[in-house]
């Protein structure tokens, strides 16, 4: 029964991850960049991050958002109770996302990170896990994408408009064009 439950969840997961978003929403996302007075940006990312999560802390001064770290079973669902650890599931996963508003030049970008920690049955303490890690299941990189799109839509009207592939024009003066000779002339 067991199994069938996990099996069940697993597919819920697989196909609210496939109704999900783009890779190439996501990865704009992650790479636009803002313009606008920073603590309106932050304030509007802020917005976003209420939405989906429950806020821990905020710092205004450093530009950042925590979220209220939650336990998720292996297969992504939340646990149910999370007063005392060792009733949690071998592998369940306490998630908090870390959202920061960062300079790039005259313009912002924002980074969401997933602070995470693994438990492991027999283990009291929770084993701290890098974003991006092989052994961390891909729901945990959805979420994170999810919070980014998020953030994105909110911020979109201050995005930074740019055409693909334009170079922008040299900062030096103009180079010299050097005189035309007549080709036939003999080289000096």
């Amino acid at each position: 029964m067991r199994n069938l439950v996990c099996s069940v969840a697993a597919l819920v997961a697989l196909v609210l991850c496939a109704c999900g978003a783009s890779s190439k929403e996501v990865a704009m996302a992650k790479t636009a960049r803002y313009q606008g007075d920073k603590l309106t940006l932050f304030a509007e990312a802020k917005v976003a991050v209420e939405g989906k999560y429950q806020i821990a802390k905020t710092d205004e001064v450093s530009l950042g958002i925590q979220t209220t770290p939650r336990w998720f079973t292996p297969e992504g669902l939340a646990a149910n109770d999370t007063s005392d650890v060792s009733m949690l599931q071998h592998y369940s996963l306490n998630i908090a996302m870390i959202v920061q508003l960062l300079p790039d030049g005259e313009s912002w970008i924002v980074k969401v990170t997933p602070m995470i920690a693994r438990y492991n049955k027999g283990i009291p303490k929770p084993e701290p896990v890098k974003e991006g890690d092989f052994s961390l299941p891909l729901w945990v990189s959805s979420r994170t994408d999810e919070l980014a799109l998020e953030i994105h839509k909110r911020l979109s009207k201050y995005q930074v408009q740019t055409v693909p592939g334009q170079v922008p024009p040299p900062s030096g003066p103009p180079a010299e064009t050097p005189p035309t000779t007549d080709p036939a002339a003999p080289p000096a």
